[in-house]
Parts: structure tokens; C-alpha cells; sequence
């Protein structure tokens, strides 16, 4: 009796070859298990065909065949995480959204990379879909044991594409509002360009995540400004957090020069600074102004 056929029609010989290292592992843990199965994988135009018999009557006694079909589940649910997904995301992009631009596509692809990526950080999305493919496949070896892989994925997986249509949307998100803030630091770089500078030099410390504190050349608290126009009006459309009251102030007083003090140069908060202001900043990691303050809190 044939226990199941599973056909996957691969693009590459990278991705047949990939898919075959995969079936050749989990046969090796079937016939480790159960010694009487025969298993094959044959190719032909292109399409793979995993298949597998038992003809002992005794082994449909137990729970073997439903311990065979998940084997053959997880080896499937795992070669579409690994070799169909890319593809599927992009086909995703390219029908649901208007990014003619290759530069545009590849970026949000990027966006969608990370999420999908085996991270142990991300490990929590990557077993959910796992879990939703193996599940499906398990289900519909149960139910016939018959599968072609791209139709499963067409007409069986819906909740597993509706999870990656949701994943491109977060992506097309995440970099529609990354263009949305390089453009606003190149307006903000463009009106300090132009500005003459109106004091010599402004100290900020920055405390830790996006908690800054300004400070005049005499090392006196400056008072944070509001009063900048259009400048407010585009900051209060961009979520910047404590960054809108330090750029609106610093580009109200215009500093010939501006010297961060920070332990922390890499944070966003601080390279949004050095984006708009450029020439203007000086990195501090450790001076005389600074040492004080950071001993106090425990920075050094």
C-alpha cells in the first residue's frame, strides 16, 4: 500500500539538490524506525517525487503511519520555509503593491528577510509557520496521500499566506516610513545648511536612550524651543520622540558647532543628530565637561 507521494517541482538544481539532502535524511530516520518501508525519489521534467510503501499488513496495527506522515510533514513544511517562501513573498509583493523601482522591491524584501530569517530572536514567527505548514501537510496526507507541494501551498496553506501577506505589508510599512524620515532628515539637513551660525557651540549630554540635555557653551541649561514654524509642524508628523524638541532647538539657536557627549554613539538618537547637522558635530566619548556627569551616573 503506497503511504504517501509527495511531488515538488524545484526552479534550480540548488534547490533540488537541497530538496533531495532533505528527503535523503528524513528516509534515513523512517527506515531507522521502520525497516520494511520502501522509499524512493525519483526525478522527471523537473518534478521530484518522494514516495513511500508498506505492504506488511502489521504495520497499520499502531500509530506507525500517522508517525510517518508527520516525518514526512516536518521534511516538507521545512524545504517551504527554506527554498519556497522567498518566492512566494516576492510573488506576494509583486501582485499586491505598486513597486516598480528594483531598488524599492529590494529593500522591502530586505524588511522581509529579517522577519523571516531562523533567528532565535524571531523564533516565535519562524515555529508558528512551521507549525501552521505541518500541520497542513500532516492533514492532507491524512486525507489523501497524494501531494503536489505548490498545490498545497495554492489551495491548502491559507493561513500560513495570509500570515505572509500580513509580514510584506508590516515590510511595505516599515519602508515606506523609512523613506518618509530620510526625506524629512534631507529637508532638516537643507534648512541647517543654509542657516548662519547664531552661538558658538552647544553642549549635548545625552543621559541614555533618547534622553538628551542642552547645554550652552558656559555649560548652562538652554531652554528647548517650539517656535520654529514649519520645522514643529513636520516634526509633530514624525515620531521622533525626544529628538523634536533638541532639533527644533538647536536649529532655532543655530550652533556653530555641537559637541555630543554620549557612551552610546551608535544609538538612532545620536546619528539622527550627525544626519542633520553633519559638519557641525563633534563626538565626545570622554572629556573634562563630561567626566562628572557620567561618573554620577554610572556611564564610566
Amino acid at each position: 500500500m503506497e503511504l504517501f507521494s509527495i511531488a515538488a517541482q524545484t526552479s534550480t538544481p540548488q534547490e533540488a539538490e537541497q530538496y533531495s539532502r532533505m528527503v535523503s535524511k528524513a528516509n534515513q530516520v523512517l527506515h531507522k524506525k521502520y525497516k520494511s518501508l520502501a522509499i524512493s525519489c525519483t526525478v522527471h521534467e523537473g518534478i521530484m517525487l518522494w514516495s513511500c510503501r508498506e505492504d506488511d499488513p502489521r504495520f497499520f496495527k499502531g500509530n506507525q503511519l500517522q508517525q510517518v506522515y508527520e516525518t514526512a510533514a516536518n521534511t516538507v513544511a521545512e524545504y517551504i520555509l527554506q527554498e519556497k517562501e522567498q518566492k512566494l513573498v516576492e510573488h506576494i509583493l509583486q501582485e499586491d503593491f505598486d513597486f516598480p523601482e528594483p531598488e524599492e522591491h529590494e529593500q522591502i524584501l530586505k524588511h522581509c528577510r529579517m522577519i523571516l530569517e531562523r533567528d532565535p530572536e524571531l523564533s516565535e514567527s519562524w515555529n508558528r509557520r512551521f507549525d501552521m505548514l505541518m500541520q497542513g501537510v500532516k492533514q492532507c496526507l491524512t486525507e489523501r496521500p497524494l501531494l503536489h507541494i505548490d498545490g498545497f501551498l495554492t489551495f491548502r496553506s491559507g493561513q500560513y499566506v495570509k500570515e505572509l501577506k500580513e509580514i510584506v505589508e508590516y515590510a511595505v510599512d516599515e519602508f515606506l516610513m523609512d523613506r518618509q524620515y530620510e526625506e524629512f532628515v534631507g529637508m532638516l539637513k537643507y534648512f541647517v545648511y543654509f542657516q548662519q551660525p547664531q552661538v558658538p557651540l552647544v553642549h549635548v549630554i545625552h543621559k541614555g536612550g533618547q534622553d538628551l540635555l542642552l547645554l550652552d557653551e558656559d555649560l548652562n541649561p538652554l531652554e528647548y524651543r517650539y517656535d520654529e514654524g514649519v520645522v514643529v509642524e513636520r516634526l509633530d508628523q514624525q515620531d521622533l520622540q525626544m529628538e523634536d524638541a533638541v532639533v527644533t532647538t538647536l536649529i532655532s539657536v543655530s550652533p556653530a558647532k555641537i559637541v555630543i557627549h554620549t557612551r552610546e554613539p551608535h544609538m538612532t538618537v545620536i546619528r539622527t543628530l550627525t544626519q542633520i547637522f553633519e559638519q557641525r558635530i563633534e563626538i565626545c566619548r570622554y572629556c573634562p565637561d563630561c567626566h562628572a556627569y557620567f561618573r554620577e551616573t554610572g556611564k564610566i
